[in-house]
């Protein structure tokens, strides 16, 4: 069922409807120009591909479903997209709009039950430099905290200890790139895009940066 709703989201269509074409389809959770970057992602939009995993899972007149999105302009809309690739596969889907306070309890197995309800959800993670940033989060320890979706590779897991403290950026890379093809490979994502930032920049400043790219605003100098 889960491989079945990843071939039926079209994810040019979902950023085009999210952010009228200004953001690059993701092919992970490492973006371009980090460690750890994938190149192409393992399964593609086909709904022809959707409707036979449909069939395998006997679910072949398709199913309801809920999305759960964070009340936000490109969520919504987002949502909205993927609502309709489903609907083309006999997938009714219903989304559910929360403000901030509600969303971000969702998937917190100490705020209650709400994580038992969750089905699909949209969703967005912000991150530094190095891609442990991005990887942390979806650890085995994670589950109910962060991993909403409740992925559980101990693969994952054990990887991410050891990507940490890999210093061959070689290696690094390919251990990312397999943590992210388990990801996908599990079933319970589709990587949708890295979004669009706008940044402002000055010469006369000297910016002061953590190893991991986080902003020391107290150390910035004016540039000599």
């Amino acid at each position: 069922m889960r491989r079945a709703v990843q071939h039926a989201i079209d994810v040019p269509s979902v950023l085009d409807a999210a952010y009228f074409g200004a953001a690059e389809p993701a092919t992970g959770i490492i973006a371009p120009g980090l460690i750890g970057h994938r190149e192409k992602n393992i399964y593609s939009y086909s709904p022809d591909k959707a409707r036979e995993f449909l069939n395998k899972a006997g679910l072949g007149s398709g199913f309801e479903c809920t999305i759960d999105i964070l009340n936000k302009t490109e969520q919504v809309s987002a949502a909205q997209a993927i609502q309709a690739n489903l609907a083309e596969i006999g997938v009714t889907a219903t989304i559910q709009q929360h403000d901030s306070g509600t969303f971000w309890s969702l998937g917190d197995q100490k705020s209650g039950d709400a994580w038992k309800k969750i089905q699909l959800i949209v969703n967005r993670f912000s991150m530094q430099p190095d891609p442990s940033f991005a990887t942390d989060w979806f650890t085995p320890e994670q589950i109910g905290v962060w991993n909403w979706e409740r992925f559980n590779s101990p693969e994952y897991g054990e990887l991410n200890k050891k990507a940490k403290i890999e210093q061959d950026p070689a290696k690094r890379a390919e251990m990312y790139v397999h943590m992210q093809d388990l990801m996908e490979e599990s079933g319970c994502y589709v990587f949708l895009t890295h979004g669009v930032t706008g940044i402002g920049y000055s010469d006369k400043i000297e910016p002061a940066l953590m190893p991991n790219g986080n902003p020391i605003f107290h150390a910035f100098k004016a540039s000599s």
